[in-house]
């Protein structure tokens, strides 16, 4: 400790001796504000499925709403539009981890994507 508080008196000391002279040489900074652009906010979104896990050939609902969105696409394909508030009952027959992006898009281009995933073990017999 009495190493710390020494080594600090030290820095103290050293920083002293430095003239002041260079804080005080420097020239003001002036800037102009020629544009400004103000940029839409993006949409919210919010996601959830009915169930984490399930099993294959089973079926569960994914539900969704958007604050500030034009449209959804996502669900089944890609590019099929949705509306940006519904439900769906999605049916899986393969075993594994499944991931179902949703992304919201705005009229501006703003861009939001939520995600719904969803466990299918194998089914039972």
């Amino acid at each position: 400790m009495k190493k710390m508080s020494f080594l600090l008196v030290a820095i103290v000391f050293v920083l002293g001796a430095l003239p002041a002279e260079s804080a005080h040489a420097a020239e003001a900074l002036t800037f102009e504000v020629t544009n400004i652009t103000i940029v839409p906010k993006p949409p919210t979104c919010s996601a959830r499925g009915s169930k984490r896990t399930m099993r294959s050939g089973d079926a569960f609902h994914i539900t969704w709403k958007s604050k500030g969105a034009d449209r959804m696409i996502g669900l089944s394909d890609g590019t099929t539009e949705w509306p940006t508030k519904g439900k769906q009952r999605v049916a899986i027959g393969v075993v594994g981890k499944h991931i179902f992006p949703l992304t919201f898009i705005t009229k501006h281009g703003g861009v939001e994507t939520c995600e719904v995933k969803i466990f299918v073990h194998p089914k039972k017999d």
